[in-house]
């Protein structure tokens, strides 16, 4: 899953002034605007949170991402977080995939993003859980768009596929969460058509350090209990070289279906993965 922050360099081009020592000298020629830009990013989570979710128990988690941008606006790119099993069934890398077109439109603060993205689980399947659900990929894809203006992002997404493998057997009603029998879903349902809605901010209110928030909602297609608000703030000091580091506050509105999670390893242990939490993010772009 990939965060509502995926790090992602942002990249500027510095324009030498020319000098001329002839009345005559030839004017100077501007720098070609490369077609092509490739922004990259490695850094540290203490815990990887996604749409108020833990998606490492809890723990800290490796990240890494790397773009295509091109100067039309299309952009490509994959992004690996490390993430546990105990969450995410047979899992320990997520590795997404994405592609989209994003585009400012010209004379005004707005903008647009529309894409899609493809989360994968080299390894993972359902019937890896402890409680050996039937065979079922948690892989999935996503459809999302944004419209921006200045410092303010609305985003909202559809699953094309099952969110993340749920279903019947494997996250049911009557047992499939233990904090709450009656959450889960329903007999016959289906996750895929699953969607969010989210709003995001960010805003540099001193040079070099910024401030970020985001209010969001998950909703399981065909579940009940099962659905999520949640919310994140917080602050990032850019250093030099590259370097970020930031903390954030991470909250939700707690569903109880999430509380007292049984781990889906064979480890035996519960978490509630979606208690609200501070964690902190060290990241390092190119």
């Amino acid at each position: 899953m990939r965060k509502s922050l995926l790090s992602l360099a942002v990249l500027s081009a510095l324009a030498m002034p020319s000098l001329s020592f002839a009345e005559d000298a030839a004017p100077a020629v501007a720098a070609a605007t490369p077609d092509w830009t490739f922004p990259a990013s490695v850094g540290y989570v203490s815990d990887y949170i996604f749409r108020g979710q833990s998606q490492s128990w809890g723990k800290g988690s490796l990240q890494a991402a790397i773009e295509a941008d091109h100067a039309s606006g299309f952009y490509a790119g994959l992004s690996m977080e490390s993430v546990s099993d105990k969450w995410l069934a047979g899992a320990s890398l997520e590795t997404d995939f994405f592609a989209g077109f994003r585009h400012a439109i010209a004379n005004t603060d707005f903008g647009y993003d529309v894409g899609a993205i493809y989360y994968a689980y080299p390894g993972a399947d359902w019937n890896k859980s402890v409680f050996k659900s039937n065979k079922n990929s948690l892989n999935t894809l996503e459809a999302y768009a944004a419209v921006n203006y200045k410092w303010l992002s609305l985003k909202a997404g559809r699953t094309i596929t099952e969110y993340f493998g749920w279903n019947n057997n494997n996250s049911g009603t009557l047992g499939g969460f233990a904090g709450d029998n009656n959450a889960g879903v329903i007999p016959g349902g289906s996750t895929k058509g699953s969607y969010f809605y989210e709003a995001d901010a960010s805003y540099e209110v001193l040079p070099t350090w910024t401030a970020s928030g985001q209010l969001g909602r998950q909703v399981i297609a065909d579940a009940v209990g099962l659905d999520i608000t949640y919310y994140k703030a917080g602050v990032s000091k850019a250093f030099a070289n590259g370097w970020t580091v930031g903390g954030f506050y991470s909250g939700t509105n707690e569903p109880a279906a999430y509380k007292n999670f049984a781990s889906l390893s064979s480890s035996g242990d519960a978490t509630n993965v979606a208690k609200n939490q501070v964690f902190v993010s060290v990241f390092k772009s190119f």
